[in-house]
């Protein structure tokens, strides 16, 4: 009789009542890996990921080992990005960047930032090059931080990153990351 505003007003009264802001209901869509491929040239990198799901599907860790061998610089970054529909994979975004600059202004890529930050939480991540030879690990990611707007497809991802090092661009790391997008309400 009342309708959905009355409904919504009377969650947003409870809420308030028990401590909340009512402005903070907000939907956002977080990354929920399923599984992923890492490889390192032997000579540049060695690197291993691991995901650990605990319960429920969309319940998991990540653990991103990265081990860098040689001084790296003049590196370049390649980001892809699609969606799943159907049987086919819908390429929505692709980027090639400077990596250096990237991790001097994380800004340079908003999706790359809010994965960075992440990184951050949960060990130590180069601020510029050239990245030293250092052993990278990352322990129990759970990506809850990447908050993705609600216009994008609750569906199935993949994402690739790939690195390229020197003039020539030589490849040296390529990753392909696959899940989905779940909406949860914050």
């Amino acid at each position: 009789m009342f309708g959905r505003r009355f409904s919504c007003g009377i969650y947003c009264c409870i809420f308030a009542v028990l401590g909340g802001n009512c402005a903070a209901l907000t939907q956002w869509l977080v990354p929920v890996l399923t599984r992923a491929k890492v490889e390192g040239k032997s000579n540049y990198i060695n690197t291993s990921v691991t995901i650990h799901h605990h319960g429920s599907h969309q319940n998991f860790t990540m653990d991103l080992e990265v081990h860098v061998l040689s001084p790296l610089d003049k590196l370049r970054m390649n980001v892809g990005y699609f969606v799943r529909i159907m049987n086919s994979e819908k390429w929505i975004y692709n980027k090639t960047y400077d990596f250096c600059g990237f991790l001097q202004r994380p800004s340079v890529d908003r999706f790359g930032a809010l994965v960075i930050d992440d990184l951050r939480q949960h060990g130590k991540v180069p601020t510029g090059c050239p990245i030293q030879p250092e052993r990278y690990v990352f322990k129990n990611v759970t990506l809850n931080r990447v908050k993705l707007p609600p216009f994008l497809p609750e569906t199935n991802f993949g994402f690739t990153v790939n690195c390229y090092i020197g003039p020539k661009n030589e490849k040296f790391f390529r990753s392909n990351w696959y899940g989905g997008l779940r909406r949860v309400i914050l």
